[in-house]
């Protein structure tokens, strides 16, 4: 009981680590993050988060992998429909709502990746893991008949995770909002899934992209009003 509790009580400690940490990336970005800081922010000691995270590039990894835990645990309760289309909505939807829970975290991540080369070897295997996932949802599809035989789910994935990338960087920037983003990869998908498609899933698609289309030309309109009534201040 006392060892149950004793890991109870440890597990809750690197969980508060972890929300500081988002807490003051958001608020003073990746650089300026100092152990003592997030100390005091977790309420908690400096030698206890060494023990229990690590250092920065530890810290880093912790956070990664909780927010790709965090899209799993999604993704394990969206409805994920009959066809392909459906399941790679729902997946491509719990990533989404993960990132856009803790917007002013996820942009300073955003550019921690573009710009720092502590971040690059767990950026690679964030990457992996997000075309893992994808890839396997793709090969269900295949197995199903929705997508044609001679696809490479792989590269289909990895096509899709590029374009989403792609989007996430205008969104960091400020070019797209948060439902241009939603929207840009909601198109996307459908036209890269379109070379592939057959049967319910292709017409599903059709019907997707023709949606889908009306609605990215409205929020981009919308954004760019936004913009130019309200100009995005400089990052720091």
């Amino acid at each position: 009981m006392f060892k149950n509790l004793f890991e109870e009580h440890k597990a809750e400690r690197r969980q508060r680590i972890l929300a500081a940490a988002r807490r003051l990336i958001a608020r003073g970005g990746w650089e300026r993050l100092g152990m003592r800081e997030l100390a005091a922010e977790a309420r908690v000691s400096v030698p206890t988060v060494y023990n229990l995270i690590g250092g920065k590039p530890q810290l880093l990894s912790a956070l990664m992998e909780a927010q790709l835990s965090d899209v799993a645990r999604a993704l394990a309760t969206a409805p994920l429909g009959e066809t392909v289309v459906e399941r790679a909505q729902a997946l491509c939807a719990a990533g989404h709502r993960v990132l856009l829970e803790a917007p002013g975290y996820t942009r300073e991540l955003v550019h921690l990746f573009l710009t720092s080369e502590e971040a690059r070897a767990v950026r690679r295997v964030m990457d992996e893991r997000n075309v893992a996932l994808m890839s396997a949802l793709l090969a269900g599809g295949q197995a199903e008949g929705d997508l044609e035989p001679w696809a490479d789910p792989r590269a289909v994935a990895r096509t899709m995770y590029t374009l989403f990338v792609a989007n996430l960087i205008g969104w960091a920037m400020g070019e797209l909002d948060d439902a241009g983003l939603e929207a840009a990869t909601g198109v996307g998908n459908a036209l890269i899934l379109l070379g592939f498609a057959r049967g319910r899933a292709r017409t599903r698609l059709e019907r997707l992209v023709r949606d889908q289309q009306k609605e990215l030309s409205h929020v981009a309109s919308s954004h760019e009003r936004g913009r130019r009534r309200s100009p995005r201040p400089p990052r720091r």
